[in-house]
C-alpha cells in the first residue's frame, strides 16, 4: 500500500518533515512531524535534507531516550464530518493555509484545535 504525503513533505526513516525554503540563507528547511518536540535540519539540496534530516532525526531520538521521553505524537483515531461554509471562504481558506505551508484540512485541525486550546 502507498501512502501519500502531503505537498512539501519529504519521508526520512518512517517520519514525514515538512519542508520550506528559507531564501535569505537559500538553504531548504526540514522540520519533522509528528514529534513531541520540535526537530529540524537544513540543507542546499535534496540529498542533503535526505543525510541532515537522519543525522537530525537519530540525535533528537537519543536525546529523548536519555530524558525517558516518548519521541512521537499518541496517534488519534481519525474521523470525518461535512463542513459547509460560504465560497467566500474558499480562496481564502487555501491562502491562510498555504501562509502557514500546510494543507487546507491541516489548518481547519489546527485552528480547531487552537479555539478548543488542545494546542
Amino acid at each position: 500500500m502507498t501512502t501519500t504525503l502531503p505537498p512539501n513533505t519529504l519521508l526520512i526513516q518512517g517520519q514525514p518533515a515538512l519542508i520550506t525554503y528559507e531564501p535569505e540563507l537559500r538553504l531548504f528547511r526540514g522540520r519533522f512531524l509528528g514529534l513531541t518536540g520540535y526537530c529540524d535540519f537544513m540543507a542546499d539540496s535534496l540529498k542533503g535534507l535526505q543525510e541532515q534530516g537522519e543525522i537530525s532525526l537519530a540525535e533528537y531520538l537519543a536525546d529523548c531516550e536519555a530524558r525517558s521521553v516518548a519521541p512521537f505524537e499518541r496517534a488519534d483515531k481519525l474521523k470525518t464530518f461535512t463542513l459547509r461554509y460560504p465560497a467566500s471562504f474558499s480562496e481564502r481558506l487555501a491562502v491562510a493555509a498555504a501562509e502557514q505551508n500546510m494543507s487546507v484540512n491541516s489548518f481547519i485541525v489546527d485552528t480547531l484545535a487552537r479555539r478548543m486550546k488542545l494546542r
